[in-house]
């Protein structure tokens, strides 16, 4: 029994660096620790757990050094199959925190953040299931049709879209610098290209540029018709409203 109860008040830190104390021993396969956090979340575990560093607090931030799991009843799946929105949260930090993402995607993404409040999977995977709906393929997470231009991904500036209406507002900087979709062409004159499509020559950028956003308004439009009757109102009303 002595030996038990000594055992009370041990002191490790996990892997994540968070320090964590036993407050209850009942045996080797019966322990439960409370991390030193603001949250003092107790887990059961197993001392071999606890000694090894291996005791995990949901809190931790795992994830790329900012998201954590949190506590709720949302699942995350297994290590062989994921749930979908473990797989869009995590998708989501990645491009934003992931240094090895950034560099290799630096001159599509630009600079991205998230909200503190999606930095927790619970809270965005209840966002997540509040706003799913049944399409064919996957949704996407979109945080540009209600802003463009947005760089923060939250439950006020993001939507949930069909791959389809997500590529539509997917752009890279064009490596000549000049607006997207349009080329320079021979004697001064510009040309623009939307969606593979040649809109005609110009005589200056601010036309090409013209003629590719109108082209760019159109397809969305059409796009927001065909999948009226699929995508919530909120996403359509984006759709057509969007300049």
């Amino acid at each position: 029994m002595n030996n038990i109860n000594s055992r009370v008040g041990e002191i490790e830190n996990n892997r994540f660096g968070t320090e964590m104390k036993i407050v209850k021993y009942d045996g080797y396969n019966d322990v439960t620790v409370e991390f030193q956090d603001e949250h003092h979340y107790r887990l059961h575990t197993t001392y071999t757990n606890f000694k090894r560093h291996q005791a995990l607090n949901p809190y931790d931030r795992s994830v790329f050094g900012v998201g954590y799991l949190g506590e709720g009843n949302h699942s995350t799946g297994t290590s062989k199959k994921r749930t979908q929105e473990h797989r869009v949260w995590r998708g989501m930090l990645e491009r934003c925190y992931s240094e090895k993402y950034k560099e290799d995607n630096k001159s599509y993404y630009g600079i991205a953040t998230v909200c503190d409040e999606w930095k927790c999977f619970q809270k965005f995977a209840e966002w997540y299931n509040n706003n799913k709906y049944e399409v064919d393929g996957r949704l996407h997470l979109d945080k540009d049709i209600l802003y463009p231009e947005n760089k923060i991904y939250s439950p006020q500036t993001c939507l949930l879209v069909p791959q389809r209406i997500n590529m539509l507002f997917m752009t890279r900087p064009n490596k000549s610098g000049l607006p997207n979709g349009v080329r320079k062409e021979s004697k001064g004159t510009f040309s623009a290209v939307y969606n593979g499509k040649n809109l005609g020559k110009f005589d200056s950028i601010k036309d090409a540029e013209t003629a590719h956003y109108k082209a760019k308004l159109e397809a969305i439009k059409q796009v927001a018709e065909e999948y009226k009757e699929i995508i919530p109102q909120k996403v359509y009303d984006a759709l057509i409203n969007w300049s």
